[in-house]
Formats: C-alpha cells, sequence, structure tokens
C-alpha cells in the first residue's frame, strides 16, 4: 500500500513546485530528518489539483483498494498566517485550523473515494473531525485507535508504547547496540502487548483490523541492518497479530517456539540479533554469596558462556552448564557476565550481575 503523504512532510515536492506552499517559497529539500513548518497550502485549489493528478498516477500503479495519505506531524504555523488558508477557513465555517486540516483530508477522501479507492492516515487526521470512511493508523499510543474505532472507523495499532517502532533499541544499554534513534523495544515488550485494547467497548473492537511493525530507516543504512533491526521482534509481532491473548505463554513462546524458529535462522545468512540469556536481567545484588541458576539460551541449540572478572564473555570462557555459586570476599565485588553463542557463532549482548558484598 503506498504511502503518499500530504499535507506535511512535503519539502521535496514543494521545493521542484514552490507554488504548493503558502509563501511560495522558494524552499528546500529537508537535509535532516525532522518535523517542518512549510506544509502544502490548505488555501489554494491549486495544491488539490495537483495531488489528485498524483494520485491519478498512483492509482494507475498500486491496485490496492487503500492509500495511504498520511495526515501527521502536520504544523499549522504557516496556515495561521497564510491569507489563503485563512479565507479557506472562513468561506467554510471552519472554527480552526484543525478543522483546516480535516477539509484537507476530507477533500482528498472524497476523490479518492470517487476512483473506488480508500484512505489510510496516521492518527493526527482525527484533529478536527475525522473523515468518513478513513481507516486510522494508530502510533502515538493507543488512545487514537481507541477514539476512531469508538467512532466506527476501521484501525490498524501500530502504537511506539507497544514496542511497535522496530527502529528503536534492542537493549537499554546503548554502548551495547548499533547507533539508533533511540526509544526501547524488545520481543517481550511487544509479546506482552494487546493490540485490541480491553478498555475498548466489546461491540467496537471488531474495528481492530490488525497491527503494524514500523521500521523508519534514519538509522539503518544498509539492508543487513534491516534484518538485525526486525528479527526476532517480527516473531513477537506474528504472535499478538494472530494469538489469542488467553493463550500467550512468555515462557513458552521465548524458550520453546521463538528459540526453534531463531535456530532455522541461524542456519542461514540472515541476520539478526541474538537475544540475550533468559533467566537474569542486568542488576546490582548484594551480598557475600550468590548462586546463579536457571538460566536457559535464547536460541535452541546455543551455549552460555560467562565470566566473574567484568570482562566480556566469550565461547573461550566458561561454559554455563546448570548453576555457579559465587562467593564475594568482605568489601569486594564480582561481577557475573553471561552471553548467548550460537551454533553458528553469533553472539548476544551479555547480560551483568554485580554482586557486592558490603561488609568491611
Amino acid at each position: 500500500i503506498p504511502e503518499i503523504e500530504m499535507p506535511g512532510h512535503a519539502l521535496a515536492a514543494m521545493q521542484a513546485y514552490p507554488e504548493l506552499g503558502c509563501s511560495g517559497g522558494p524552499y528546500d529539500a529537508a537535509q535532516t530528518w525532522g518535523v517542518f513548518d512549510e506544509v502544502f497550502c490548505a488555501g489554494k485549489d491549486h495544491t488539490f489539483d495537483f495531488l489528485q493528478g498524483v494520485l491519478d498516477e498512483v492509482i494507475e500503479i498500486f491496485p490496492s483498494t487503500y492509500i495511504h495519505i498520511g495526515g501527521d506531524e502536520c504544523p499549522k504555523a504557516e496556515w495561521k498566517k497564510c491569507p489563503h488558508c485563512q479565507k479557506r477557513i472562513k468561506d467554510n465555517n471552519l472554527k480552526d485550523e484543525h478543522e483546516l486540516q480535516s477539509y484537507f483530508i476530507q477533500r482528498i477522501e472524497k476523490y479518492l473515494n470517487s476512483k473506488g479507492r480508500q484512505i489510510i492516515g496516521w492518527d493526527e487526521i482525527l484533529e478536527g473531525g475525522l473523515a468518513p470512511n478513513a481507516t486510522v493508523m494508530s502510533w502515538r499510543g493507543d488512545a487514537g485507535g481507541i477514539a476512531a474505532a469508538n467512532e466506527g472507523h476501521d484501525v490498524i495499532m501500530t502504537p511506539n508504547s507497544y514496542g511497535l517502532y522496530l527502529d528503536h533499541k534492542q537493549g537499554q544499554d546503548r554502548n551495547r547496540e548499533p547507533l539508533s534513534i533511540g526509544g526501547y523495544s524488545t520481543m517481550e515488550i511487544i509479546y506482552r502487548a494487546d493490540p485490541v485494547p480491553q478498555k475498548l467497548e466489546e461491540s467496537k473492537r471488531k474495528h481492530i483490523k490488525g497491527v503494524q511493525g514500523n521500521v523508519w530507516t534514519e538509522y539503518i543504512e544498509t539492508p543487513n541492518k534491516v534484518e538485525f533491526t526486525i528479527l526476532p521482534r517480527v516473531l513477537a509481532i506474528s504472535e499478538i497479530a494472530w494469538t489469542n491473548p488467553a493463550l500467550k505463554n512468555w515462557k513458552e513462546f521465548s524458550e520453546k517456539r521463538a528459540a526453534h524458529e531463531l535456530a532455522k535462522i541461524d542456519r542461514t545468512s540472515t541476520r539478526y540479533r541474538v537475544p540475550e540469556v533468559y533467566g537474569l536481567k542486568d542488576t546490582v545484588i548484594y551480598a557475600s554469596e550468590y548462586v546463579v541458576r536457571g538460566l536457559k539460551p535464547s536460541v535452541e541449540g546455543a551455549k552460555i558462556y560467562y565470566t566473574l572478572d567484568d570482562y566480556d564473555p566469550s565461547e573461550l570462557d566458561l561454559e554455563f552448564t546448570g548453576q555457579v555459586k559465587i562467593t564475594v570476599p568482605d568489601g569486594k565485588e564480582r561481577v557475573f557476565k553471561a552471553v548467548v553463542i550460537t551454533p553458528s557463532g553469533r553472539k548476544s549482548n551479555y547480560v551483568r550481575a554485580q554482586i557486592i558484598n558490603t561488609k568491611k
């Protein structure tokens, strides 16, 4: 399904066709990612003539019923001072610039509906009143999806709060992760999400049509990094899309089924992120003695190796085979680190337990 962004995220089009903006330009295509005040002018009929021509070409290329028209991250600063936009607001008895955005989206929707197509838009299209037949993609949490479903609109759930932004880092320590935009999303966070919000009344839940994982590539330079970014988290997205929540079991999923799937991937050249060892998180423990037990590898057939001296472990270090008893002298500490190493030699990030004996 194509996404043809409007009214915002349009600097490249406005550089080529400056008459599409409120001021008439000149404009420069964005040199960095971000949200910019310069957006398509909602007061000029020429803007809609141009966009309808673009959509005519899109319709010829894509057979999909749905066309995504964006609608997100559209600042209103230019519209507030644009005489064309202010005239449009007055002529159509609109309350403000938010209702002007709704006018913009509804006008585009009406055109696409006349061509037998339906629109999808990000949850900002709710602002100022939702287009009649629009499907909403709820990304800023689940509130937009709930509001749209309550109004009878179909919804695709893709909230960043559910972990569904796969460009977010997969570990909390950024020094152990590839460069990313930030955020935090793990396979477990995604697995524990329910795309059908329980606060949504039963009769409205039919409007939740599915989920989507987003992969924005500002920080993803290569196809290999795309693979590393989506795997294994896409396995969890499949689970929340198709598994009855009453049947979900994180331990069974992670230690058995996901571990089995990752073992199959491990036998290929596909890049993936090896999940950290199961059974231990980064932690600080105050004790003179501590027993590490119950650790499980995240990939079927993989082994766990560990160190006690704060060095990063490798396959040259001790193999974890059941439990490790750690004794700490008075006033000292020991640092237990463990990694998963797969049959193909791929390695997880380490987990770290700092055991401190505070006795003098």
